[in-house]
């Protein structure tokens, strides 16, 4: 009943939280990923790059040894002179060696300074000169790594074509691996180079990405302060577009949710008010927070002062029942009218002191229809109890700031949307409970999530549970979506109404579960609301009957019509509920009809 009071300027904002810019992330992660490029390119040429290097090198020398084996068919025409052969081929080959074999494949000639054969030639020269004399093709070879390094052989041939000796021309390995790292070095100067350009376009690239969130962040902030009129820019095409397109909806639905949360709390004063029976509600220190038109009416008084003047001889009771937690009663005499006040907690626990509600009904009638009146009171006192305290909580948690993420505060929002909105069916609800009774009416039956309602009712009932110390989990023992065919707020309400029951009798610092699995025919889902306790057997068979209360101790708070009205509205449903002792726990177990559709 309290009015929502939007806490501004006591959170920080979002800019003034977290400092930091995407700009310089951005740059840095550019540059980055640009040595890191260079490196692996680096790397990856050193692991696969080495080999087809040699086969270049290869191909390089390839013209230059079948010149040379021209020139020794030549020599053999006599065309050349012998010195004139040995001065191209042995002399000025610039990092290279060569080796010249006779039809026998004996060395008659090789670029070198050493001064014994055996210490220059190694054996797998000989080899290769053997191999390309006996096959009369070319010899390639590219392990660079190995002591010869690139070799490459062409045998020498006359002019009948016979093979009258090979020439072998090798680079040893460390000619290979210098021309390999200086290709390496000019890879890494030009990724050097090529960082230093990127750094210009990269930082007007980020800039330009950064402006549109600068502009989102300060639009949030304003939002979260409640200027939900700001609207972030959503003109790009891209991602950041995309995102101020979300955070433009997202203003507009919490612009939306609290206009329909405040719609629903006139609605519900507007209910109130057309209640005859006079609602006050008082906050711990006595202060007058709602009355209805009724109270009004009845105490003759509608001032706030009056009011409270016409009060004062129930105001100690108020007092006792906020120290005690027990609903009182009082006849109020006011003029000719007798007024019969019943005082309760307008919630059951809080970590703040809780207020009191006093509900006022005429009693001067007739006793029947005084008593009648009274049952219908205590019925409404005991059903919107639960209700009024979940969205009392939830607000108060709002209220209070408790709740920090914007979408836990949506969340909330609809939480207190739907709990007014099933106060509103709830006061129908009690409105037609003699029509309950009677079967004069048929609820409508469809299909339905049954794990949605319960996963719902357990989050919805946890937070005054826990204000008991008492834990509310689900179990399940079969698959889940569950599909039922019932009405889905009557499930909602027993589920409600069974728990709140539960959280009245569990035991201090205890567990309410609900448990949930199929019959063997698998026809219906029982649903089991358990909670750690003891019923006493001789209570079991009466405890659906109305008025019942089985502990005084912790029944005074309600009217014993709970569980009388969820026997009502299963019967309605035609389905079945049953009281039993379960081990540790008490439970209450109703079945719910499946669903035909698969």
């Amino acid at each position: 009943m309290k009015q929502m009071i939007l806490q501004r300027g006591s959170e920080p904002s979002v800019t003034e939280e977290k400092k930091g810019s995407i700009f310089e992330k951005f740059l840095f992660y550019l540059i980055f990923g640009c040595v890191l490029t260079s490196v692996i390119a680096v790397l990856v040429y050193l692991l696969t790059g080495a080999s087809v290097h040699a086969r270049r090198i290869a191909e390089e020398m390839l013209p230059r040894v079948e010149s040379m084996s021209r020139l020794a068919t030549r020599l053999q025409s006599g065309q050349i002179s012998y010195d004139s052969f040995l001065d191209f081929t042995l002399k000025g080959q610039q990092g290279t060696r060569v080796y010249i074999f006779d039809e026998r494949a004996n060395l008659i000639g090789y670029t070198t300074e050493n001064v014994t054969l055996n210490e220059t030639i190694s054996p797998t020269i000989h080899d290769y000169g053997r191999q390309v004399i006996k096959s009369g093709e070319q010899l390639i070879s590219t392990k660079w790594r190995s002591a010869d390094g690139v070799v490459v052989g062409v045998p020498i041939q006359d002019n009948m074509q016979r093979v009258t000796g090979a020439i072998l021309m090798t680079r040893p390995s460390f000619e290979v691996y210098s021309s390999l790292m200086s290709f390496v070095r000019a890879l890494m100067l030009s990724s050097l180079i090529a960082s230093v350009f990127m750094v210009v376009p990269a930082f007007f690239i980020s800039r330009r990405m950064a402006k549109p969130i600068r502009t989102m962040t300060r639009a949030s902030a304003a939002m979260a302060s409640g200027d939900f009129s700001v609207r972030a820019d959503e003109s790009r095409d891209d991602e950041v577009g995309q995102l101020g397109v979300a955070l433009n909806h997202l203003a507009t639905q919490l612009q939306r949710n609290i206009s329909n949360l405040i719609l629903a709390r006139n609605r519900l004063h507007v209910i109130l008010d057309g209640l005859r029976e006079g609602v006050i509600a008082l906050e711990a220190d006595q202060t007058l927070i709602y009355k209805n038109q009724a109270a009004c009416q009845l105490l003759g008084v509608c001032a706030q002062e009056d009011l409270m003047r016409a009060l004062s001889s129930v105001l100690p009771l108020c007092d006792e029942v906020r120290q005690n937690g027990e609903a009182k009663t009082r006849i109020l005499d006011v003029g000719e009218k007798k007024l019969l006040l019943v005082v309760s907690l307008s919630q059951e626990t809080s970590e703040l002191a809780p207020g009191t509600v006093i509900v006022a009904q005429d009693i001067t009638v007739a006793e029947r229809l005084e008593q009648t009146r009274r049952d219908y009171v205590a019925n409404v006192s005991h059903e919107l109890r639960t209700p009024i305290a979940s969205i009392r909580s939830l607000a108060e948690a709002l209220n209070d700031g408790l709740v920090k993420k914007e979408d836990d505060r949506s969340r909330y929002y609809g939480y207190i949307l739907r709990e007014s909105l099933r106060l509103s069916r709830l006061i129908n609800d009690l409105l037609e409970l003699s029509r309950l009774q009677s079967s004069a009416i048929a609820l409508e039956k469809g299909d339905f999530r049954l794990d949605g309602v319960i996963s719902a009712v357990v989050e919805q009932t946890s937070l005054i549970a826990s204000y008991s110390g008492i834990r509310v989990t689900e179990r399940w023992n079969c698959e889940k979506p569950l599909l039922v065919h019932s009405n889905s707020d009557r499930i909602e309400q027993v589920l409600i109404a069974l728990i709140d029951n539960a959280i009245k009798f569990a035991a201090d610092e205890g567990e309410i579960i609900l448990d949930v699995k199929k019959t063997e025919d698998n026809t219906r889902a029982i649903v089991s609301v358990m909670n750690t306790g003891h019923i006493p057997e001789q209570h079991l068979p009466h405890l659906f009957e109305r008025f019942y209360k089985a502990d005084m101790a912790h029944a005074d708070s309600g009217t014993g019509l709970g569980l009388a009205i969820v026997h009502e509205i299963l019967s309605q449903l035609g389905e079945a509920i049953e009281a039993q002792n379960d081990g540790e726990f008490a439970a209450f177990r109703f079945t719910v009809a499946l669903s035909d559709q698969v």
